[in-house]
Parts: structure tokens; sequence; C-alpha cells
């Protein structure tokens, strides 16, 4: 991924619209891209302050994208820990199926 694809999937990422495919480009991209990291941090504290300021709370907008994107990374993690789960499960089902009609085939 180039900056300027990053740059583009920043909004994305705030709005959690980003698949699992994309966010993890846009990981990959944030760790090796300081500049782009920065991008990040301060889009989020642009979108993010601006509404807060308006309410009047009290806030730590740096703390809160680290949690988010720890978040985002940890639903990543566990959604290719699920599809690892799915695809095994599927291949002990089709393992099962092959041994019973060999069991039936050869029993004739």
């Amino acid at each position: 991924m180039i900056c300027k694809d990053f740059e583009t999937r920043i909004p994305y990422f705030l709005d959690d619209k980003l698949n699992k495919k994309q966010a993890k480009e846009f990981f990959a991209h944030m760790q090796t891209c300081e500049s782009c990291k920065e991008e990040l941090r301060i889009q989020y504290l642009i979108k993010e302050g601006t509404l807060r300021l308006e309410d009047g709370d009290s806030f730590d907008l740096n703390k809160e994208l680290d949690l988010k994107i720890e978040k985002t990374k940890k639903a990543i993690k566990k959604r290719t820990i699920a599809n690892m789960v799915i695809y095994i499960m599927e291949a002990v089902a089709i393992a099962a199926v092959i041994f019973i009609l060999i069991l039936v085939f050869t029993s004739r």
C-alpha cells in the first residue's frame, strides 16, 4: 500500500467501514510509515475533537485512538481464527464423508 491509499482509507477506518483485507493492509502500512500514522492521529483528533468540544466533555483522544486500533486488530484476529476453525470443520466433515463412502463401497 502506498501512502495515498492509506490516507484515503483513514475516514473508512474511523467510521469502522474497512473490511478484513483492507484493515490488514491498513495496519501493515501504518506499522512501517510514521508519517501515515501521524496523519491518522491528526484526522482522528480533528474528527473526534471537534465533536467532543461541542459536548464540553473531557477526553484523551490519543488514548482512545490507540484503543480503537487495538480493538480493530483484535477483531481481525478473531475473524481469522473463526475462519480457520470453519475450514478445519469443513475438512473434517469432508474426510468423514469420504471415509463413510469408502466403507460403503468396500463392504459390497
